[in-house]
Order: C-alpha cells, then structure tokens, then sequence
C-alpha cells in the first residue's frame, strides 16, 4: 500500500509526463506546465486535506489504528464510517 507522500509524487510525475509531452508537441512552454502541475496539485491535495479532516474521516483514520479498540460517538458520525471499532454512544 502506497502512502499520502508517494501517491501525491506519483500523481505529479504522471502529470510532467503528460504535460512534457505537450511541451514537446509546442502546445506549452516548461514554465507554462511547472505552473500548470504545481496548481493543480495544490488544489488536489488541499481539497483532499479538507475530505479527510472532515469529522467522520477523523473518526475512520483513529479507527484503523491498531492501538484503537473502539471509538465511541454520535449515530450521525458511527453511519459515516465503516469501521466495527466505531459504535454509537448510548
């Protein structure tokens, strides 16, 4: 399983070989597709920043820890995630 750094980089490296390739066919210049590759990036790993801090993301990512036995919380959040350590506070 790959983690966060290496999917961000691989994600970055398929888009300079997708974008060199317009380089190399004229449609770009390379500061033109740095810029391009950098904002989106940004945008894709800021935007995934916010889907994950969500509450029930929280929740999942503390569940999946192995040092985690339960996690208990509100019916809204414990329907959200798919986790069996995740119950509903009674």
């Amino acid at each position: 399983m790959i983690n966060n750094v290496q999917f961000w980089s691989f994600l970055r490296q398929i888009l300079l070989a997708v974008g060199g390739g317009l380089v190399t066919k004229g449609y770009l210049d390379s500061g033109t597709l740095e810029a391009i590759v950098g904002a989106v990036i940004t945008i894709l790993t800021a935007a995934y920043g916010l889907y994950v801090r969500r509450k029930a993301g929280l929740v999942a990512t503390a569940a999946a820890l192995p040092e985690v036995a339960k996690i208990v919380t509100t019916a809204e959040i414990a329907a959200k995630v798919d986790d069996p350590a995740t119950v509903v506070a009674r």
